[in-house]
């Protein structure tokens, strides 16, 4: 072992066992660093999306809000008809039954659960009074049967 290390004079010897553990300690002091300034800007992005999804959803409870200021309106057969037709529904069945405190809809349809959940959104979406009483889904061979009753009272109007 050819080593001359220890001839070298002693300020030498110590400042090289002094300063390589430094320097190998400021490399993994600077590489610490940065890493948190890096998870700093993911965690500020991050809060920076959050904000923005609140803002979002701010503007979704506002619209709501002012939705639910509308009044409802009821719904006649025409306007039903019309929304049956337009989500590629076919009315199976319609019975109109009247009582002392109003009159209900029993409504039959055939047709894909999208259209008819497309269908209850595009009522909803337009203000339209909705007061179901039942709901029936039977699934047939190649589509669904819907049946549901709407109940409208005598003083809605």
């Amino acid at each position: 072992m050819n080593n001359d290390f220890f001839y070298r004079p002693l300020w030498q010897q110590y400042l090289i066992c002094i300063l390589f553990p430094i320097i190998a300690f400021l490399i993994g002091y600077l590489v610490l660093i940065e890493d948190i300034r890096n998870e700093l800007i993911q965690q500020r992005t991050l809060y920076q999306e959050q904000l923005q999804q609140i803002e979002l959803s701010k503007l979704k409870i506002a619209r709501y809000q002012a939705g639910k200021q509308h009044a409802l309106r009821v719904i006649n057969q025409n306007q039903l008809a019309y929304f049956i037709e337009k989500n590629q529904l076919v009315l199976n069945m319609f019975k109109y039954h009247q009582t002392d405190t109003g009159y209900r809809w029993e409504v039959g349809l055939k047709g894909n659960f999208s259209n008819f959940i497309h269908f209850l959104s595009e009522l909803n979406n337009d203000y339209f009074y909705l007061d179901f009483e039942s709901l029936t889904i039977t699934n047939q061979e190649t589509y669904l049967q819907i049946i549901f009753t709407l109940l409208f009272k005598k003083g809605i109007e």
